[in-house]
């Protein structure tokens, strides 16, 4: 199975731009394995879709303005599922998100 790699750096709100990257992913037909946010700054999405839906992905991102970049070996079809990530970075002048994490132990 192959790993496809894919960067979005956007000055996009957030939440629209994870909301966008989501529907591209779905709307490829495939979904999200696992995610990551890193406070405000960047967010990571694991995804499967079918391999030959790969160049609709690409697509379907450009589509939201999210400009994605790949690179060189990035998949263009194929059979079975292609497993990848999204990572985007968010551009702005917001301060880090805090978040209150509750003692445990």
């Amino acid at each position: 199975m192959t790993f496809a790699r894919i960067s979005v750096c956007t000055a996009m709100e957030r939440n629209r731009a994870l909301s966008e990257a989501r529907e591209a992913i779905t709307g490829s037909g495939g979904w999200i394995v696992d995610h990551k946010l890193f406070s405000n700054a960047m967010a990571t999405l694991n995804f499967e879709v079918p391999a030959g839906k790969a160049e609709t992905l690409v697509a379907r991102l450009e589509q939201a303005g999210l400009q994605p970049e790949t690179g060189a070996d990035f998949p263009p079809g194929g059979t079975g599922d292609l497993r990848g990530q999204i990572t985007l970075t968010f551009i702005h002048r917001e301060p880090d998100l805090k978040r209150e994490v509750p003692a445990f132990g």
